[in-house]
């Protein structure tokens, strides 16, 4: 859970903690994401977005999916005009796992069962549980 109120604060607040982790700066990972956001919102529909860049500042061989969810529901700029309950931040360690990242979270987020999930803002246990027994019947 991740305080802010705008896109922009939200994205600058999870950068924060995600940059600390990882040993790489806040600042620069933020801009890069805000600098997405600028071209396009990352918004899939449904209350869900993916902020994500492509340039790789993680370490090769190493993928990163963090998922916050906002206090409140955001604006985004989404095509179907919802405000976003859950972004998965992604980051990719080369182009085809970014894409293949990228399907794979449009694919589970365009289902009603997924997103009516997410909305209960579930903690990291019951994402993996629940992602695993997707993945085990989503073919």
């Amino acid at each position: 859970r991740i305080p802010g109120k705008s896109k922009e604060e939200i994205i600058c607040a999870t950068t924060q903690v995600i940059a600390s982790k990882l040993s790489v700066d806040s600042e620069v990972l933020a801009e890069l994401l805000l600098d997405r956001e600028q071209l396009m919102p990352t918004a899939l529909n449904s209350g869900i977005a993916v902020p994500h860049t492509r340039d790789f500042l993680i370490p090769s061989g190493f993928d990163l999916v963090v998922i916050v969810y906002p206090e409140e529901p955001i604006a985004y700029g989404a095509l179907d005009g919802n405000d976003v309950h859950t972004l998965f931040f992604l980051f990719a360690c080369s182009d085809k796992r970014h894409l293949f990242l990228l399907a794979k979270l449009a694919h589970l987020c365009s289902n009603e069962a997924a997103l009516n999930f997410f909305r209960t803002k579930p903690d990291k246990k019951s994402v993996l549980e629940y992602v695993k027994q997707w993945e085990s019947h989503a073919r």
